[in-house]
């Protein structure tokens, strides 16, 4: 068997970088998956290449900043997969600026997507996750839930967020058989900033490096998005079982010096 079969997961942000590798390693280890993302020709892209390989993909156009479409879309996901016991929230931007420097607007959509699309996200699939006896919750913080990136207030701001969200969800619910866990990459090589201006226009401010860039770490390379999909894929299964609560840094050492 493998090592997620029978296991039915909604994937968001799951057009491209770490939630696109995260939804390509659920289906490869046997989960049926509905990937969600605002970018709905990429997505449905995806979906489709991972059906040609035999894998059960379902695409969905969400904007996870928008409390009616993550609710409309996780419970027609639920319904097209025969109910949900598994959340991957991977949907993420990033909007660097010096903090005085910051717009209002910039703040509020980094916030919006990178923290209230996860609560939106996990507030509407934790009913399903009920219904279906237990399952398990993995979010995309950041080296950033940990400690500050630097030249990025809203992004250090909304991981750090996701990471104490994450762990109220371990807490709140391990009667009802739920687990929820933290992943926290360090630098992984993604269109992370590229899409953000797609879909956000560019900043307000041009920043130099952040500290994030400037700090030595032992791995002294980027993280491909598989290498933080296979953790993830070892959090939504049984092999993590007394795992809850926990902020699992993939850094290639960042946070260790």
């Amino acid at each position: 068997m493998s090592l997620l079969d029978g296991r039915r997961a909604v994937v968001t942000g799951a057009a491209s970088g770490i939630g696109e590798a995260c939804a390509r390693r659920l289906a490869t280890d046997g989960a049926a998956v509905a990937l969600l993302d605002v970018r709905a020709d990429a997505v449905a892209a995806v979906a489709e290449e991972l059906r040609a390989a035999g894998a059960r993909a379902l695409a969905f156009e969400c904007d996870v900043a928008d409390g009616e479409s993550v609710a409309s879309t996780v419970d027609a996901a639920a319904d097209a997969l025969g109910g949900l016991d598994t959340v991957v929230a991977a949907a993420g931007i990033a909007r660097p600026s010096r903090m005085h420097e910051l717009s209002l607007a910039d703040w509020h959509a980094v916030l919006d997507v990178n923290l209230t699309g996860v609560f939106l996200t996990l507030q509407r699939s934790l009913a399903h996750l009920i219904d279906a006896g237990g399952g398990t919750v993995v979010t995309i913080g950041s080296v950033a839930s940990l400690v500050a990136a630097g030249s990025a207030a809203s992004y250090d701001a909304s991981k750090g967020g996701v990471l104490q969200l994450t762990r109220a969800v371990a807490a709140e619910y391990v009667d009802e058989g739920i687990r929820a866990n933290c992943v926290c990459p360090g630098v992984v090589e993604t269109a992370l900033a590229a899409n953000s201006v797609a879909l956000h226009g560019p900043a307000t401010s041009v920043v130099e490096a952040p500290i994030s860039a400037r700090i030595r770490r032992p791995i002294e390379r980027r993280a491909d998005p598989a290498e933080i999909a296979s953790v993830v894929s070892f959090l939504c299964s049984d092999d993590s079982s007394f795992m809850t609560g926990a902020a699992v840094p993939v850094d290639g050492g960042y946070t260790a010096i």
